[in-house]
Parts: C-alpha cells; structure tokens; sequence
C-alpha cells in the first residue's frame, strides 16, 4: 500500500466515533471496495505526474485546464445545485444537516476553479478568466456520464450522494496529497493545497452520513448501489 494512502486511512477513514450505527457497514465498503480504487488512483496519479514533470511545462497547463472543466462555476452550480433537489420539501426537516453541508459545497466548488484560472494566469497562459470561454479544453468534460452522475442522485434518495462524497472526494484529497509532496512549482502547490481542506471536508460528509443514517438495510443497499455505480464510472466503464 502506497504511504500516503496508508496515512489518508489511518487519519480519517478507520477512527470512528462511538456508537456511531453505519461504521461497520462503511468500514466493510472500505475495505472490499474503496481501498482498491483508492490504491489505483494514487498509483496512477504518481505515474503521470512523474511522467508529466520529465516532459517540459505544458502538464500545468493541461491540469489547470482539466480542472476548470471539471469544476467551472457553471458547471459547478448545476451539479451541486441537483444534490439539493434529492430532499424533497417535507423531508427538509429530517436531512437538513445533509442540506448544509451540500449547500455549503456549491459554493466551494464554484471558488475552487479560481484556483485553475489563477495558475493559468500566473504561469502566463491566460491574462482573464473570460479568454477560456473560447479555450475547447477548458469547457469540455471527456467523461461523458460526468452530469449524469452529478444529477442521477435526486432520483434516487437523499443518501445516494454519500457513495460519491466517501469515495470520490476521497481521491481529490489524496491527489493533493500526492502534488504536495511531489511538486515544487508554488502556483501548482497552491491550485491544490488551498482546496486541501475542503476535499477532506466534502469526505467527510459522506462519512458522517454514511456512519449516522445508513444504519438499516434498506439505507444500506441504496449507497452500496451507488457505491457500485460510482466504481463503475471511475473505472470508464458507465
């Protein structure tokens, strides 16, 4: 097991707060399903990165311009706006814990592509943000399931989204990870390191869903579903 994916593990996924009813189950998914996606990423991160630093300057570019298509304020707001709509209005009451947490991260997602425009500005490849509006690579999402994972969640249950929060935002985190400790350029580290936070917190969520309200069966299998679907997307295969 890679280091650094072994310190991710036993800094926030195997503590567990008492009596918390989902843990089992969560730590169950953890160990058949999500070690082996995060161990892949981690590696093949590494790898092109590696790959990437012996081959001159353009991998920034390309990174900045790969994030902000994943994460531009337009597309940030209609995908994290869709996980508001999985609770519907008089269940508000009973998730709105869940509420805030994912209302709070439409807001992040949209700050977090001023991180790639910042890198692209300061490396000189862009003098605004309005250029990339005629930039292909920073509009394009090469994923095609991307907006259908995004909005698939809020027709299925407000738990659905916690799959994609524990093994998904897990990843970015452990790719900063991963930059922090391999790159040296400080506009690169600082598209990465400013969101280190958030990633883990958006992690987090989903642990803390997972842990306190997938405690039934039936709660259960609506995120281990989920859970299979996302691997299945993560691996190119949806």
């Amino acid at each position: 097991m890679h280091p650094i994916l072994e310190e991710f593990l036993n800094d926030w996924v195997w503590p567990t707060a008492p009596g918390a009813g989902g843990a089992k189950f969560r730590l169950r998914l953890t160990e058949e399903k999500c070690i082996p996606g995060w161990q892949g990423l981690v590696t093949s991160t590494v790898r092109e990165l590696e790959a990437g630093q012996g081959a001159g300057e353009d991998w920034k570019r390309r990174l900045a311009l790969e994030g902000y298509a994943a994460e531009g304020v337009q597309f940030s707001i209609k995908q994290m706006s869709a996980q508001l709509m999985s609770i519907s209005l008089e269940d508000q009451a009973r998730w709105i814990d869940i509420q805030r947490m994912r209302a709070r991260q439409v807001w992040d997602e949209c700050k977090h592509s001023k991180l790639h425009v910042d890198s692209l500005s300061g490396h000189g490849w862009i003098k605004r943000e309005r250029e990339l509006m005629n930039d292909v690579e920073a509009n394009f999402q090469p994923l095609s399931s991307y907006f259908g994972q995004g909005m698939m969640f809020a027709h299925i249950h407000p738990l659905a989204r916690n799959a994609q929060h524990y093994f998904i935002e897990a990843g970015a985190y452990l790719t900063i990870c991963i930059y922090e400790r391999m790159v040296d350029d400080r506009l690169v580290r600082h598209q990465h390191l400013s969101q280190k936070a958030e990633e883990l917190m958006h992690f987090m969520e989903g642990k803390y869903q997972i842990d306190t309200y997938c405690t039934t069966p039936a709660t259960q299998q609506i995120v281990e579903q989920t859970l299979d679907w996302v691997l299945g997307f993560f691996q190119g295969r949806v």
